[in-house]
């Protein structure tokens, strides 16, 4: 048994190193590719805003981190970005290619790979109502402060304009996914417990 260590993916609480073994890995790989499939059903879910759609991707990408851990969480939004890019048609609008990825939305889809880490890294450091729902907030947070620091750079060139149209109409449907969040984690926490 190798002596590195990774978070295995679903350890209790995400704290305690677990020694890497071929089983672990094809659990964490198992899971990257779940979520990867997940958060393209969540692309299919979505309300046509331009210049970027409300979907329900970002509760898959959350989860991701909190479910299978930050690095399993981050490789499997890594796989959903690369093979859209590559140019299969798996972002929001049945579209892919490069040009999606540098385009409006590429700093949501940066975020895609940022938050995991985040979420999955915070999540079981604590095991408390409020601190779930502050972890996926701040997730959710990185992944909308990504969107529109890319927005605004690129395209619009004016903060407000950016928050108008990367922000704003997120609000309402972010806080949603973090209650969901929140619930289909604890729901999974519990049953892992029952499951021992």
């Amino acid at each position: 048994m190798t002596t590195r260590t990774l978070l295995s993916a679903g350890a209790a609480d995400m704290t305690a190193p677990v020694p890497v073994t071929g089983r672990t890995l094809l659990i964490g790989l198992f899971g990257a590719v779940l979520f990867a499939g997940l958060t393209f059903v969540g692309a299919s879910i979505r309300i046509p805003l331009q210049p970027v759609p409300i979907t329900l991707q970002t509760l898959f990408v959350l989860l991701a981190g909190a479910i299978i851990g930050p690095r399993a969480g981050s490789l499997g939004q890594g796989l959903y970005v690369g093979v859209g890019a590559l140019g299969l048609p798996v972002f929001a609008g049945s579209v892919g290619g490069w040009a999606v990825v540098a385009g409006p939305t590429g700093g949501y889809l940066l975020g895609f790979l940022v938050a995991p880490l985040l979420v999955g890294s915070l999540i079981g450091r604590r095991d408390s109502l409020w601190w779930q729902p502050l972890v996926f907030w701040l997730g959710s947070l990185t992944i909308l402060g990504l969107g529109i620091l890319h927005l605004t750079v690129f395209y619009t060139h004016d903060l407000m304009q950016s928050l108008s149209v990367g922000y704003y109409p997120f609000v309402a449907g972010d806080l949603l996914k973090i209650l969901a969040a929140t619930s289909i984690y604890r729901s999974y926490k519990a049953l892992r417990r029952s499951s021992r």
